[in-house]
């Protein structure tokens, strides 16, 4: 060991005019960095837009369009009250397959463990999508009770109640499928709740009574009903969602 040579190691001379301009550069790339991103509602938002179905949000604004030339057709033909009451039930009845054929999409098999695998949260996902699809829908509802209150007198108000009871019973129906429901196939008969909404909601134009002010309490119940049904479901759907138990149905 004595007889070895001792290692120098040779001295390096560093200039300190550099050494403190590195080290201000460094300052303030860390300084430019954000350490905790949290983004707004908006850009949450915005960020979620590219998920949704062209298909599905096309449809529901082509089926808005229609609607409204429908009406104006009826108008110009001078139809009765029965006629737009009907008619603006079965579409408020039927509006709702859109968002559920979304909702389908984003829950088919291997999808949703792939957005799991990618970091994406799925439930941000799912809000953004029935936010979107329910201003659509309060858009449609608001035009075809302006068009059935034009038509028929009885008030916006009331026109509103007839055309909201119809829509949300049909959508606690569906949202009641595809919980219930597991695999593929479902789609189909969540179209065929929607179409047998729609012809329930047919049934009071057999007794024209069923639409005066007398009977106008009972319309209100059925929407409160339905309206609570709806959101236990909802509620229930988001619980199984932060649990886990929507993924390994997968």
């Amino acid at each position: 060991m004595g007889g070895k040579d001792k290692i120098v190691l040779e001295e390096v001379e560093i200039d300190q005019r550099k050494r403190r301009q590195a080290l201000q550069n460094i300052a303030k790339a860390v300084e430019g960095k954000r350490y905790v991103y949290c983004p707004s509602g908006w850009e949450i938002f915005r960020g979620q837009l590219k998920y949704i179905s062209p298909f599905c949000l096309g449809g529901q604004l082509l089926g808005l369009l229609f609607m409204v030339a429908l009406f104006e057709y009826f108008w110009w033909k001078g139809e009765s009250m029965l006629t737009f009451l009907g008619a603006a039930s079965v579409a408020s009845s039927s509006m709702g397959i859109f968002l559920m054929l979304e909702l389908n999409r984003s829950n088919s098999i291997g999808l949703m463990e792939l957005e799991q695998t990618c970091y994406l949260n799925f439930k941000q996902i799912w809000c953004v999508k029935m936010i979107l699809f329910g201003c659509v829908d309060i858009l449609t509802l608001t035009v075809l009770s302006a068009v059935v209150a034009r038509s028929v007198s009885c008030g916006i108000f009331r026109a509103a109640v007839y055309l909201l009871a119809p829509f949300v019973v049909s959508n606690m129906v569906q949202l009641l499928v595809f919980s219930l429901l597991r695999g593929r196939g479902k789609e189909y008969l969540q179209a065929g709740a929607a179409i047998a909404c729609g012809m329930a909601s047919l049934v009071p134009l057999c007794n024209p009574s069923w639409y005066a002010a007398a009977s106008f309490g009972i319309w209100v119940l059925v929407l409160v009903a339905a309206t609570i049904c709806l959101i236990g479901e909802m509620s229930l759907i988001y619980h199984k969602m932060e649990e886990g138990e929507i993924l390994c149905w997968n």
